[in-house]
């Protein structure tokens, strides 16, 4: 499932996307959902009894790499099942902090099983945690309308970048430089953004 949903992009272009196309745009929310992740370096979609192993530093503090963290169920150190509240607390911000001593050191010696991300909108009522944030649904509704439109375009002009002009009588055709969003070309349904500089300054909060 992706960040939003082919009805998202129908509303925020005020259009019916027909059935024809469902796959274009379903692969539109794909390729844009794969893309927030990335940039965020998070999975921020739901993940249960999430099985991951740490290396430690020796420090009191261990940070969880995803976020947001909903619970933790079972943490091993070095080979030792450690109880929560005597030998561990959870804080916020996703950090495990060692009671009355320091975590081991030593690469791979922490396993931890944990509950983090967003429940998407779509699994409701199935709820735990948070829901999807509405900020994130609408990068993801424009980069994927923009991908979108950027694929009928090309469908359009029979995949030929660059094209300025058509004209059927005689038939005459004109070519143009085509100007990225941010000055880099963007000729192509290929060279179409699929994050603006705007919408990565919003997924900046989720960024680790």
């Amino acid at each position: 499932m992706g960040f939003c949903q082919i009805a998202d992009m129908g509303k925020l272009l005020q259009i019916s996307i027909p059935a024809a196309k469902t796959d274009a745009a379903q692969r539109a929310i794909d390729e844009a959902t794969a893309m927030i992740k990335n940039y965020c370096r998070q999975v921020l979609e739901l993940v249960v009894d999430d099985e991951i192993t740490l290396d430690s530093i020796g420090a009191r503090q261990l940070l969880l790499p995803q976020m947001p963290v909903i619970s933790v169920s079972e943490v091993i150190e070095n080979d030792e099942t450690l109880t929560v509240d005597d030998d561990y607390i959870l804080a916020g911000n996703g950090i495990l902090y060692r009671v009355g001593q320091r975590w081991a050191k030593g690469p791979q010696i922490i396993e931890v099983t944990y509950s983090h991300g967003y429940c998407l909108p779509t699994d409701l009522p199935a709820i735990i945690g948070d829901v999807l944030p509405d900020d994130i649904i609408s990068v993801c509704t424009r980069a994927a309308s923009r991908s979108y439109q950027a694929g009928l375009k090309a469908e359009e002009l029979a995949g030929i970048p660059g094209i300025r002009s058509t004209s059927l009588g005689d038939y005459a055709v004109g070519f143009g430089d085509e100007a990225g969003y941010s000055g880099e070309s963007a000729l192509g349904a290929s060279g179409a953004p699929i994050l603006l500089r705007s919408e990565k300054h919003i997924l900046d909060m989720y960024r680790v």
